[in-house]
């Protein structure tokens, strides 16, 4: 194969929440920044309708990895410029205070969430990428049903925070948004970055950091084609400042390890997985219209954050219960669904290893819920179809297995309230993933310091979700993009002072 070479003064490796935000940073500050990123540059454009195609397209994998272990959880991200931000529902939360309080006094990172900082951080974040409340005009029935659920049971609902102001209600997310309302990084930082003259690379998988002497020189890997994945050339580009991976909790572990870095890489994994239940009303939902996802239930005394997620048909279709011509009559039914979710934020921590063999994504991911854990999922489930029945449903679909398929009045809801349910009973999904190069002022601890620089490699740093020591209850791209802001803008600052130095 013939052999690519580039130089860069920066060279980050992923186009997600992380990297995306550093190259606007570095870009913005004048450097000559070159963004690589493993899956493809997907125009709104040529985005198709359908979900299925779409997601072939966009998610690893097509959404099939899956965890290793007696209880294999699906492992959903993004594979495309701009990451999980270009297939999510846009959920903007700031980090939570408690989190913050914890990673100070447990993890000595006053420095990276220093308050002037990362507040300063998220209002120019949030200006420049159109974070808005979710109008109530944008609910769709799906949403405008936990209101109502909401109300009648005393539960602390509200609008999601989202970063699409401009957001037109199509309920396709999924697909990528048809409008570009939603700033995902694809639409967003990249570009802007690009118009500062950072440069991106499609379809490039690096494989390992080039080290020399205790510093981090470059990175290696491969171009793929975008049909089969397999190597057309070798890649190498080189960093004369520093080298950032942002690849993901996943693929950065997988990224370090190769590069021969051991410790508490790939450890601490973390996540929140999350369960979904449907319930069939009279009336007409049709989940098509309204935001993916306009409304939630923050409950983190509970470590649960209930929320809407509108699905397209051929998402919906499989949790319908029953088979033949039962089926196919709840399908003429399709209109009159509602669905709501939740992520839990889990205790359990795993870890992440390059795969041996086979895996699809180069990485074998070990996770189990603790039974605390599935104690708080059996709660969740149990409020959400207290919830479904509050609003007025017909029937309610709570998607365990060994329970009862259907339940048709809130006094069956106990059933799953006397349960003890196990991860193979459930459609259980983690979708935010955490803490495989832990932030930290201890290098026997963590991976990064305050700086997300990694400890004893000059000129390698993290700014992904992995940095997490601990997992959130809430979405993270938000915090993914402040920790980056402050991060990178004090790397270009400290580069800038070098160079007036020289």
């Amino acid at each position: 194969m013939r052999v690519i070479d580039d130089v860069a003064d920066f060279v980050i490796v992923g186009t997600g929440a992380g990297g995306a935000t550093a190259a606007r940073v570095l870009a913005g500050a004048g450097h000559d920044v070159l963004m690589v990123e493993e899956g493809p540059l997907l125009r709104t454009a040529e985005r198709p309708g359908e979900v299925l195609d779409a997601m072939a397209m966009a998610f690893r994998d097509f959404a099939t990895a899956t965890t290793r272990g007696a209880y294999p959880l699906p492992l959903l991200q993004g594979r495309c410029v701009g990451g999980a931000t270009a297939i999510n529902s846009g959920i903007i939360w700031r980090l939570p205070e408690d989190v913050r309080a914890e990673w100070i006094a447990r993890h000595g990172l006053a420095h990276l969430v220093e308050r002037r900082a990362l507040d300063d951080a998220f209002e120019n974040i949030e200006r420049e990428l159109e974070v808005a409340e979710t109008s109530s005009k944008l609910f769709g029935g799906n949403a405008e049903r936990m209101a109502e659920a909401c109300r009648a049971l005393g539960l602390p609902g509200q609008p999601m925070t989202r970063n699409a102001a401009r957001c037109q209600g199509t309920a396709r997310c999924l697909q990528g948004c048809p409008g570009e309302a939603r700033q995902s990084m694809d639409v967003s930082y990249v570009p802007r970055a690009q118009r500062d003259g950072a440069r991106l690379l499609t379809l490039a998988r690096i494989d390992r950091v080039l080290m020399e002497w205790g510093r981090a020189v470059g990175v290696q890997g491969v171009l793929v084609d975008p049909v089969t994945r397999r190597p057309v050339a070798q890649l190498r580009v080189m960093a004369r400042e520093a080298v950032i991976v942002s690849a993901s909790a996943v693929q950065t572990p997988v990224i370090l390890r190769r590069s021969g870095l051991r410790g508490m890489v790939g450890e601490r994994f973390q996540a929140h997985p999350g369960c979904a239940v449907v319930g069939r009303f009279d009336e007409a939902v049709t989940m098509s219209r309204g935001a993916t996802q306009g409304y939630e239930v923050p409950l983190r005394d509970k470590r649960l954050k209930l929320e809407t997620l509108s699905l397209p048909p051929e998402l919906l279709a499989p949790r319908l219960p029953g088979a033949g011509a039962m089926w196919q009559r709840r399908l003429t039914e399709m209109d009159h669904y509602a669905q709501w979710s939740f992520i839990c934020r889990m205790e359990a921590h795993g870890r992440v290893r390059p795969a041996l063999f086979g895996g699809g994504s180069g990485a074998a991911v070990h996770y189990t819920p603790t039974a605390r854990d599935m104690d708080r999922v059996r709660e969740g489930l149990a409020i959400l179809c207290r919830m479904m029945f509050a609003a007025g449903a017909r029937e309610v679909f709570p998607g365990i297995a060994g329970l009862p398929a259907v339940f048709k009045s809130a006094a069956e809801v106990e059933t799953i309230e006397r349960a003890t349910l196990r991860p193979h009973q459930l459609n259980m999904v983690a979708s935010h993933l955490f803490g495989t190069a832990c932030a930290g002022r201890d290098s026997s601890t963590s991976v990064v310091d305050e700086n997300l620089a990694v400890h004893g490699v000059h000129g390698l740093h993290v700014m992904d979700a992995s940095v997490f020591p601990t997992n959130l209850g809430v979405n993270p791209q938000h915090s993914i993009m402040a920790l980056a802001w402050v991060a990178a803008e004090r790397l270009a600052n400290r580069s800038r002072s070098r160079a007036v130095a020289a």
